[in-house]
């Protein structure tokens, strides 16, 4: 897995509505800044799904995703759990990797 650097820092990165999109053996993610509950509040959203699609094609089935504060403690927690997503699965992530058409298959975008 990537290291807890490839995640940037919440000041130069995410306060300028940037997305990181990134991807590790079969498993993509991303983290961006969202809107929280609260009007001003802002959250990170970190997202996992398989390949072999972007994060706008693949179906809401299929991505996991979980919020964390807006700091860097808060991306932090988001680095260890895209890290734990990965272990979690791996022969998931592997079976994605390896057969990205079949993939596809079953997550209906192509017959």
């Amino acid at each position: 897995m990537n290291t807890r650097k490839s995640f940037y820092d919440v000041k130069s990165f995410y306060k300028k509505n940037a997305v990181l999109k990134a991807g590790f053996e079969g498993m993509r993610y991303q983290v961006e800044g969202i809107d929280g509950e609260e009007e001003g509040q802002k959250k990170l959203c970190a997202t996992v799904w398989p390949e072999p699609f972007s994060f706008e094609k693949t179906p809401e089935d299929y991505k996991k995703q979980k919020e964390f504060s807006f700091d860097e403690s808060g991306l932090d927690e988001a680095y260890e759990w895209v890290c734990q997503c990965f272990e979690n699965d791996k022969d998931y992530w592997a079976h994605a990797k390896e057969t990205p058409l079949q993939m596809a298959r079953e997550m209906g975008i192509i017959e």
